[in-house]
Parts: structure tokens; C-alpha cells; sequence
């Protein structure tokens, strides 16, 4: 159809439906003038509109049932809008405490193909992205047969609503609406989205007015991915969309989407510019195709650019209106102006002048930068490692800037045979740069002048050394330093090709978001460096010496709470977070992301809200490796290995030295018996001089699973050479040695694990080892044994994870009094934990059940276990818990007589020898297998389960009772 026609059309349809009915017709025929075929053209459209219309009331009063109800885990409170698609509700998300909105797709809707697709790819396409400009999508489902997307609730109205009776916005509304929508629309447009229905019906105002683009549910992908260089998109035919039906809004199309032409993101560039007239106007254009302005101001100039009938003529990226948006609200006639006393003019000027003069630069997607030391030339050494370590706090909190780890510059200094604190000069760092691949190195520099002092900051070109960008400022006094470090930080960051609106979004002030005692940020920098070197132990008392100076400083507690963690101490951990979430609002976006992850996973042991925090994280931060390893980790105690190893190899693909990355990869390929894919992992890991603790396991419970004695002797020799992982390899091999029956061994290299534990003041780690030991003494049948253990245990911690091995080591040494009062314990100061809620009590429930003689009923209390069975256990470095969900219900199953489902329970254990490694259960559970398949009567299979329990136990020690029944009870089947 030609684009005049159609507008033409729209807008005497929007006239007439608007008159009163008994006057619609007269108003039809007056207005086509005899032109009868036009007239009969929008008589129909009439006709369909009123249909329309009707549909959408009744389906809106069908469809108000809804409110009280509650779908999926959502609970409906109330009707928000109706749209073309379907109602809006306002709801509660009872399982993260929240409140959202629901989109239902109607009943008739629902049975076009085309609709239920249109409905799904909003759905899709906006949760692919991620951006404070773009409503967030948490969640899509169906029930009762009705699709339905959950996103972010919004208070505030539609653009359209907004805008109405206004007759045209302040200028300032204009600019910031628009330069939220346009960085909005870049977003959508680097994901190469098209959105093809920008008008002010699908942007919505919130109310603290800020621009959220709605509604893509006519998004398409583009074909071709334009490359980094080329920045939203191209203009070239194989990134535009080819055929199909025309689709939009008929008075926001572009020319070419009107004419049914292939189109690209720069129709919505056009939409857009119509959006910003309607803002300053209050109105549309009547002939937008010819439409130009006075170009007399610069938004006016802006806007004609977006309204250019030709695509190439347009802005070619969104990214470009926002900048110009932003200029002309910051006054495009300001430049930088520093001011400083004479004395420092002249540096001023050279560098104004490089300013200036420079060729443009911005960071690809990929580039990482290093961070050197200051140049303190100042003399007051309050000053060394603090300003670098203000400075990567900055930069953390952006989501465009990545800064080389820590860790990276450590094994690269050992490298180039320097230790590894060794100073970061600005030669030594150049030299690390280009050894990393970074783009750039950051040296900064410090000095006096009067009672103030003047900072300096530039980017170095590794490869060529040529000065990419350089800024100066001044502070006027010691106090204002780190104010002026954040000005000149959040200023590199624009001239790297960081947005203004990023920008200004995350760049909380340094005083704010960490503290105002230099000294504090000192401690804490230190803290830093020793974890890197010496480890989380010598780290601590530094962290704590920060805290000390400064008790609000939030990372300091939440940096505490991680070293805490790390050593296995939970209980510490807890209290330093729990300070760490209370001090929240003292820290930077990225920073109070990770307090809220950590309190949530640590403390509250939720799991989900954990998990949505991270990801949150993750969109937020999406040059950041850490949340993608957190989540990766979180993904194992869910059990959804494929979601891990995916997340983990995200994090390797953004640093390639992070390790967290290659011990969540190679566990989860263990977990899922892909044994020769976590060697591998490991060997990536060792190429690139990466150790740690974990690996270290990893190495010897492979060797384990693989029948390798040396192997296991290796790891467990170099094991005793690092004090900071014997006492874990020596529980380890009392597991091990537990696992083949040879219990007096195990016993006594179980109480060398503990004495070492303690020896370095790890009191939590030597209960979970306790417990531990608790546990399998109670699981071969030597009840006061099991009882002893976890009585040592819990004088030891009160930990949730001690307290739970002792739980349940008593209830399965026929103690159910002493395993409910812990259990109570538990449930009492872990409401929230995903563990304690789905695993921990039911299976203690479960226990009671069994011991009453009640075993339907501990089946029906494992059922809310059920989706946890092959999770990775919270309490794996204990080595119990492993399948145990899965374990009672096969003994339930046996309580029941009911063998054959018995003997399903059991070989699913027996078939996941990557969890289980030498979890006691692993080695039970071969000899109740030949129970349950004797139960069944299928004698046969029953005499191979126990030989492969007593080939496994051929060097047992004798006594242990379950040893004896099982010799006893495969004499009486042979």
C-alpha cells in the first residue's frame, strides 16, 4: 500500500472512531467526498474496530477471574491495562517475595499460531537483553492453556498517557526521556534487534521519570550481526529483514517499512524521530515523509537527521542521537575547564591541548586494561596502592570497562621472575600489558601543590605506547581526594567509549560506595594483595584492620565475609555479610550486587533470590567474569550441571585466568562422569599456571575414579606440602579409605584431618570433618561410634552444615530425640535456606517416618526433595549427603516390600559415580541393592550386587556390623 494511502487511512479511522456512533456515517461520507471505494474501505475498518473492541471487553471480564488466583508460583492482586494481545495483571511472586506484572495472551489468541510466536518472541527477545531502558522479562509459562510473560512491575504510565493534554513537554523532559530511549534502542540494536513499533504507546515514563522501551513483540533479529566495528548495525541489504507482512504502527513507519521494503534498525531510528517531535510538539506531523524543521536549534536538528526518507541520510546508530541529546542538554558550547593556580596552568594547557587534538579511541568488547601504581610524588605514603585500588573500585562499577585481574598480574609477575606484589611502575605494568593482550595501561599519577593536590591519569597503547586519552584534576585538600578520583575515573571512562548514561549510572562516589578513610582504603587495597599471594588466611586480619578504621565500610565486611568463606568458616562468613547487607547502600552498584548475592546464598541460604542476584549481576556487569563463575556454582547445589558448565565457560571466555572458572567447569564435568573432559579442564588450568585447593581434589578423586593408587598418592602428597589444603586431602582419604571398609584407618587419618583443622584455628572445618565421620559410622551400623562423633562435632560449631551431619548421623543411629532438636535448630535459623527447606528436613522427616514404621509417609516427605535428588550437596567438602534424598526413598522403598522400586533407587545411585565419589552411601548402597533385588525375587542379579559390595570391602576391617550382615546374608542366598 502506498505509505500516503495508509496514513491517510489511519488517521480518518482514529477521527471517526472518536465521534459519537449516530454521527459516524454522516462524518464518513462527508469526509470521502463521493469517493465511494475509500468510504467502503473505512466503513469496514470501523466495523472491525468495534469488533475489536468488543472481543477485548469480553475477554477482559473472562479473564477477571483471575484476580485471587494464583498461577504457577504468581499470585494475581489486580488488573493493570489490556493490550492488542492480551491483559496486564499486577501480581505477587510468592517465591522471591516480589512484586511483578503478568501478561496473559487472550483465549482467541491463543489459537493463531502467529499470535502464540508474536507473544513467545517478546518474551525471548527482550530477556536477551539487558538494560535499565528495557523492561526486564523474569519469566515465561502457560497454564490452563493460556501463554502468559512475567516482567519487572512498573509504576508510572505509558508515554502516550504521559504526553496527554500537555501540548508539548519541557525541553529538559524531552532531552532525558530521549536520551533514555535512544541508549535503550543502541542496546537493542548492538543485540541486533529491530524493535519496528517505536511509538509512544510501547515506551513507558516510570515514576521517577525514566524511559523503559515495551512491547517486542514485533522485534526481529537481524540476520547478520553487524561486527564491533560497525557498532549497532550496518545499512548493507544482508542486515536488513526481507518479506513477510507489513507490520507496526502505520503512522510510525518509515517509509521503506510502509512500502514493504527490507529494513533495518534505522526504521526505528525514524520512529524514533517522530517520537521526539510528538515530545516537543504535542503532536504528530500531518506529512511526516516531507516533514523538515527549522533547523534554528539543535533538537530540531536532531530530529530532521532522524526524519530523512532516506535510510542512509538517517543517524546510522542510536548511540549518535544520545550523544547529541546529551550535549544539547549539557550545553554543546562547554568545554573542560580545570581549575587550578597558576603554578599548574601550564600542564593544564598541554594537556587541554592533547585533549583536543587527539585521534578519537574507544575499547572493543574484548579489551581489557591494566591498572598501575600511582606515581606518589607527594611523600605521604597514605597514598601508595590506595589510589589504584580507589581506582579499580571505579572502574569495577562500570559494565563497558575491563580491568585485567589481580590475579592475572600475579602469574604474570612470576613470570617475568618478579614476586608477586612486586610494584606496578609504569614500565613494569606496560610490560604486563602486553604479555596479558590488554589494550591499554592506566597509570595515574599524585602530587602536591599548596595544600592541595593535582591527579593525573592517562591511557597507554600497549603495542605502539602511543597516550590514547589523558585527564588531569585537583583536589583542594587530603579529604577531597577521592572525590576527585571519581571525577577523573568516570571522565576516562567516557573517553575510553563508555556512554554518558552508563556513566551516570554507575559511578557511585568513592566516598560513598567505599569509605572516606584513605587509611581504611589502604588496609583494604593490602587485603587485596596478600589474598593473592599468601592466601585468604593472611588476608583476614588486614580486611579486619580496614573494618576497624572505618566499621561502615561495606566491602570491607563483605570482603571479610568471602575470606571467611573460602577458609570454610560459615559462621564468620554469616556475621560479616549480615554487617555487609546492612551497610548496602554504602557501595557501588556492582558491589552491592555482590553483597546481596552473598547474603542471600551465605546467610539467608536461598538459593533462587542468590541465583536471580547473580544473574542481575551478570546482565548488569556483562564484562565481568565473577558472577557467571558464581552461578555456575550455584547451578551444581541445583543440579543443573548443563546450566554450569555453560556459565563457567562463560567466565573462562571473559578471563581466561579466572580459576573459579576452571574448578566449577571441571567439577561439573566430573558430576556429570565426563571424566576426560575434566582432565582436560584441568590441563587448560595448569597451562595457564592456575592452582588452587580445589583443583588439587579434583586431581585425586579423578585418580580415584579411575582406579589409580600413584595418582591418589601424588595429590595427596603435594596435598601435605600446602598447608592450606592437607587438612581437606586428609579427610578426603579417610573418606576414601572409609569407602573400602578399612575403618580403622579412616578413623585415624579422619582425627589427623580434624587436628590440623583445629592447629590452624578452623574450628568449623574440623566439625564438618566430625560429622562427617559421624555420618558413616552411623551408616555401617556403629551407633555409638556415630553418636561420639557428632557430639564432638557440634562442641566444635553450631554451623548449618555440622549441625545437619549430626542430625543426621543421630537419626541414623536410632537417636531421633537428639536429630529433631537440631532439626528444629535448623528450621528456626534457616527459614529461607533452599537446602535446609527441600533437603535437610525432609530427609530428617523422613527418617522419623522410617523409624515410627510409617514408610509411605517418608515417601511423601521426599517428594519435596525430589528435584534436588542429583545436586551437587551443600556440604559436599564433609564428603556425605551425596544422593541421600535418593537413598531413603530406596530404603523407604524396602520398609514398603517394595523391592523392585527399591532397586531403581539404588542403581540411580550406583550410576553417578561422579557425585558420589566416596560418599559411605556410594559403598551402602551396592550391598542394599542386592536387598531390594532379593525382595524382588530376582535372585540372580541379587548375588552379583553383593559380590561387587564384598569384592569392594575384600580388605574390610572385621566387626563393622553392616561388613558382617552382609557375609551373613550372601551365605544364606548362595
Amino acid at each position: 500500500m502506498n505509505p500516503e494511502r495508509w496514513k491517510q487511512l489511519d488517521s480518518l479511522l482514529q477521527s471517526a472512531l472518536e465521534r459519537p456512533a449516530a454521527s459516524r456515517d454522516a462524518f464518513l461520507h462527508e469526509v470521502c467526498a463521493g469517493d465511494e471505494a475509500l468510504e467502503r474501505e473505512l466503513r469496514s475498518l470501523v466495523r472491525l474496530e468495534q469488533a475489536a473492541g468488543r472481543l477485548l471487553d469480553r475477554r477482559a471480564t473472562d479473564v477477571d477471574s483471575l484476580i485471587g488466583q494464583t498461577t504457577s508460583h504468581y499470585r494475581i492482586l489486580e488488573k493493570i491495562g489490556a493490550g492488542g494481545m492480551g491483559v496486564v495483571y499486577k501480581a505477587e511472586d510468592e517465591r522471591l517475595d516480589r512484586i511483578v506484572a503478568v501478561k496473559f495472551l487472550s483465549d482467541e489468541l491463543a489459537l493463531d499460531p502467529d499470535a502464540v510466536s508474536r507473544f513467545r518472541r517478546e518474551a525471548r527477545t527482550a530477556s536477551a537483553l539487558n538494560h535499565p531502558g528495557i523492561c526486564t522479562i523474569h519469566d515465561i509459562g502457560e497454564q490452563d492453556g493460556r501463554a502468559f510473560i512475567v516482567m519487572e512491575h512498573l509504576e508510572g504510565v505509558t508515554l502516550k498517557e504521559y504526553m496527554a493534554g500537555q501540548g508539548g513537554l519541557p525541553t529538559t523532559t524531552v532531552l532525558t526521556l530521549g536520551i533514555d530511549i535512544a541508549d535503550a534502542l543502541g542496546a537493542a540494536h548492538h543485540a541486533g534487534i529491530v524493535h519496528r513499533d517505536i511509538k509512544p504507546g510501547n515506551i513507558f515514563v516510570s515514576a521517577r521519570g525514566r524511559a523503559k522501551i515495551l512491547d517486542f513483540g514485533l522485534a526481529k533479529m537481524r540476520r547478520a550481526r553487524a561486527s564491533a566495528r560497525d557498532g549497532e548495525g550496518s545499512a548493507l541489504t544482508g542486515d536488513a529483514m526481507h518479506g513477510g507482512p507489513i507490520l507496526g504502527t502505520a503512522a510510525y513507519m518509515a517509509p521503506e517499512q510502509a512500502r514493504g521494503e527490507p529494513i533495518d534498525h534505522r526504521a526505528d531510528i525514524w520512529a524514533f524521530g517522530l517520537v521526539l517531535y510528538e515530545m516537543a510538539k504535542g503532536a504528530r506531523p500531518e506529512a511526516a515523509v516531507r516533514f523538515r524543521l527549522d533547523e534554528s536549534s539543535p533538537l530540531e536538528r536532531i530530529v530532521s537527521r532522524c526524519l530523512e526518507t532516506d535510510p542512509d541520510a538517517r543517524y546510522q546508530r542510536a548511540a549518535d542521537i544520545r550523544d547529541d541529546l546529551q550535549r544539547v542538554k549539557t550545553n554543546p558550547r562547554s568545554r573542560l575547564r580545570v581549575m587550578v593556580p597558576p603554578i599548574a596552568a601550564a600542564t593544564v594547557a598541554a594537556a587541554a591541548a592533547y585533549f583536543y587534538l587527539q585521534r578519537p579511541f574507544a575499547l572493543a568488547d574484548k579489551d581489557t586494561v591494566v591498572l598501575a601504581d600511582f606515581v606518589n610524588r607527594t611523600g605521604d605514603p597514605v597514598f601508595d596502592e590506595t589510589l589504584r585500588q580507589g581506582l579499580a573500585l571505579q572502574f569495577a562499577q562500570s559494565p563497558f570497562v575491563r580491568v585485567t585481574s589481580d590475579e592475572r598480574i600475579q602469574e604474570v609477575l612470576r613470570l617475568m621472575d618478579h614476586p608477586g606484589d612486586a610494584p606496578l611502575t609504569p614500565d613494569v605494568a606496560e610490560e604486563v600489558c602486553v604479555r596479558t593482550g590488554s589494550a591499554a595501561v592506566l597509570e595515574g599519577s599524585i602530587a602536591a601543590l599548596g595544600s592541595g593536590y593535582v591527579l593525573g591519569l592517562r591511557a597507554k597503547s600497549c603495542r605502539s605506547g602511543d597516550v590514547l586519552v589523558a585527564e588531569q584534576t585537583q583536589a583542594a585538600s587530603k579529604e577531597e581526594v577521592l572525590g576527585a578520583l571519581t571525577r577523573i575515573a568516570n571522565t576516562i571512562r567516557v573517553r575510553l567509549g563508555e556512554s554518558l548514561s552508563t556513566v551516570e549510572q554507575h559511578s557511585t562516589p568513592l566516598a560513598e560506595a567505599t569509605t572516606r578513610s584513605l587509611d581504611a582504603l589502604k588496609a583494604y587495597s593490602m587485603a587485596w594483595t596478600v589474598l593473592f599471594t599468601k592466601g585468604p588466611r593472611e588476608a583476614i586480619p588486614l580486611a579486619e584492620r580496614a573494618i576497624g578504621i572505618d566499621p561502615d565500610f561495606a566491602m570491607a565486611h563483605a570482603f571479610a565475609g568471602r575470606l571467611y568463606g573460602d577458609i570454610g568458616e560459615s559462621v564468620r562468613s554469616r556475621a560479616s555479610l549480615t554487617r555487609a547487607f546492612e551497610l548496602r547502600s554504602r557501595a557501588s552498584d556492582q558491589e552491592r550486587l555482590f553483597i546481596m548475592m552473598n547474603y542471600q546464598r551465605q546467610v539467608a541460604g536461598n538459593l533462587v533470590k542468590a541465583h536471580e542476584a547473580a544473574t542481575l549481576w551478570a546482565r548488569t556487569y556483562p564484562r565481568d567474569a565473577r558472577p557467571h563463575g558464581l552461578l555456575s556454582g550455584m547451578d551444581q547445589e541445583l543440579g543443573k550441571y548443563q546450566a554450569s558448565i555453560g556459565e563457567a565457560q562463560a567466565a573462562i571466555d571473559l578471563d581466561p585466568d579466572f580459576p573459579f572458572g576452571y574448578i566449577n567447569l571441571g567439577w561439573s564435568y566430573l558430576f556429570l562422569d565426563r571424566t576426560g573432559d575434566a582432565v582436560n579442564t584441568m590441563q587448560r588450568a595448569a597451562a595457564r599456571k592456575l592452582e588452587a585447593p580445589e583443583l588439587l581434589m579434583m586431581r585425586y578423586f579423578i585418580a580415584f575414579l579411575e582406579h589409580d593408587p600413584s595418582g591418589m598418592l601424588r595429590a595427596a602428597e603435594q596435598g601435605r606440602q600446602n598447608p592450606g589444603v592437607e587438612d581437606w586431602l586428609a579427610h578426603a582419604e579417610s573418606a576414601v579409605l572409609a569407602h573400602a571398609g578399612r575403618l580403622v584407618q579412616a578413623r585415624s587419618m579422619s582425627r589427623h584431618a580434624v587436628e590440623v583443622a583445629r592447629q590452624s584455628a578452623l574450628d568449623e572445618r574440623a566439625a564438618l570433618y566430625e560429622s562427617g565421620a559421624a555420618v558413616r559410622e552411623a551408616l555401617f551400623g556403629n551407633a555409638p561410634e556415630a553418636k561420639q562423633r557428632a557430639t564432638a562435632a557440634r562442641q566444635l560449631s553450631d554451623a548449618r552444615d555440622v549441625e545437619w551431619g549430626a542430625a543426621l548421623a543421630w537419626a541414623l543411629a536410632g537417636d531421633q530425640s537428639q536429630s529433631q532438636a537440631l532439626a528444629r535448630d535448623l528450621e528456626k535459623r534457616f527459614p529461607d535456606d533452599t537446602h535446609v527447606r527441600f533437603r535437610y528436613l525432609p530427609m530428617l522427616g523422613a527418617l522419623v517416618a522410617l523409624d515410627h514404621g510409617e514408610p509411605v509417609k517418608a515417601l511423601d516427605l521426599l517428594q519435596t526433595a525430589a528435584p534436588f535428588d542429583l545436586a551437587a550437596p551443600g556440604s559436599w567438602g564433609g564428603f556425605f549427603g551425596n544422593l541421600y534424598s535418593v537413598y531413603l526413598r530406596g530404603v523407604a522403598y524396602l520398609a514398603a516390600h517394595r523391592g523392585a522400586e527399591a532397586a531403581v533407587e539404588f542403581r540411580t545411585i550406583l550410576a553417578h559415580p561422579g557425585i558420589m565419589l566416596s560418599d559411605p552411601v556410594a559403598a551402602v548402597s551396592r550391598l542394599q541393592l542386592g536387598r531390594a533385588l532379593v525382595m524382588a525375587g530376582d535372585r540372580a542379579n541379587a548375588q552379583d550386587a553383593y559380590q561387587h559390595f564384598l569384592t569392594l570391602w575384600h580388605d574390610a576391617d572385621p566387626g563393622i556390623p553392616i561388613f558382617e550382615q552382609a557375609k551373613a546374608e550372601y551365605a544364606r542366598l548362595r
